[in-house]
């Protein structure tokens, strides 16, 4: 009897688990990935900023979350993205794995993203992207201890196209933005288990901010901020602030409001090449059941392959 009423509350957790990380209509989980070092890889969230680096731009992210707890998410992103038309546009795409216990997203994006000066050095990108998304959660890796027909099989697999688009106002010293990665709300119902029109994919809405100023000659301070709102869900902020030293060295802290504090460290390499840590550890009710989250990146951006070479790295 106890061992009856241990496997039907471990079935029960894996149930609550899987209902929040695919995201029910009522469920507070963001469904889209999360990324602490998210002023260095803009062009995943924001389409407008395609092109704005003015060099073809290559980044790898790795995220690990919630070390310690079996199924927590993780997330491998690899862009690219560059200017053309002499600088007026910019082209690129972006494929993304985000994965959390039987829950496997894989997303396949292409960025386009066109700009116009404001003022001689204000200029505003405005962008789209289009891609496939496979959504699929698969029960029958769950180990529930005992056969039992709800656990077993696909409750979800899906090519769905999406579309979204971005707005990025930038200059030197200064940026800002909102986008919706994802406009189209998508009924996730045709399933092969039993379980039909279990939840539904929702619209989230992103606004970004930053500056950078000199403190002396040496040093350069950033703050900056990303603000994610989502139907049926609080909504998440996260503060940083940045500190750049003799243009090589980046040192930081994140407060994720109510959530996590994270730590930021990159190395600007030389001109093209920059690579980044960060550590989060929770502050909410995760904080007893993980060890921190981890996320490592590196952008590179080559050298002459347009007309204008790389001259000093990119605040942006």
């Amino acid at each position: 009897m106890k061992m009856l009423s241990k496997m039907k509350y471990k079935k029960h957790w894996l149930l609550i688990s899987l209902l929040v990380f695919i995201g029910l209509k009522q469920s507070n989980a963001q469904q889209e990935p999360l990324y602490t070092q998210y002023m260095f890889n803009t062009v995943s969230v924001n389409p407008a900023y395609a092109g704005t680096r003015n060099a073809m731009n290559v980044l790898l992210l790795s995220r690990i979350q919630w070390v310690g707890i079996e199924g927590a998410p993780r997330s491998y992103n690899f862009t690219m993205h560059t200017p053309l038309n002499n600088y007026k546009m910019g082209v690129g795409f972006s494929v993304l794995a985000d994965n959390h216990g039987p829950v496997n997203n894989y997303y396949l994006n292409f960025n386009y993203a066109y700009r116009v000066n404001i003022t001689d050095k204000m200029i505003l990108s405005m962008g789209l992207k289009g891609g496939i998304y496979n959504y699929y959660v698969g029960l029958n890796t769950l180990d529930v201890g005992e056969t039992d027909d709800a656990f077993t099989g696909e409750l979800e697999k899906k090519y769905q196209p999406n579309a979204g688009l971005g707005f990025y106002l930038y200059s030197d010293r200064f940026y800002a933005g909102v986008a919706v990665p994802k406009m189209f709300q998508t009924d996730l119902g045709e399933s092969t288990a039993a379980t039909t029109n279990i939840g539904e994919l929702k619209r989230h809405y992103f606004l970004m901010a930053g500056y950078i100023m000199d403190v002396n000659s040496d040093i350069k301070f950033k703050p900056s901020f990303i603000y994610k709102m989502v139907e049926g869900a609080p909504p998440s902020t996260d503060l940083t602030a940045q500190f750049l030293y003799k243009e090589v060295y980046w040192l930081g802290a994140t407060y994720r409001i109510g959530d996590a504090i994270a730590f930021l460290a990159n190395v600007q390499v030389n001109n093209q090449l920059m690579v980044g840590y960060s550590y989060d550890f929770s502050v909410s009710n995760l904080s007893t059941f993980n060890n921190g989250s981890h996320e490592i990146i590196i952008s590179y951006d080559f050298d002459g392959f347009l007309k204008n070479k790389v001259k000093s790295p990119r605040y942006f």
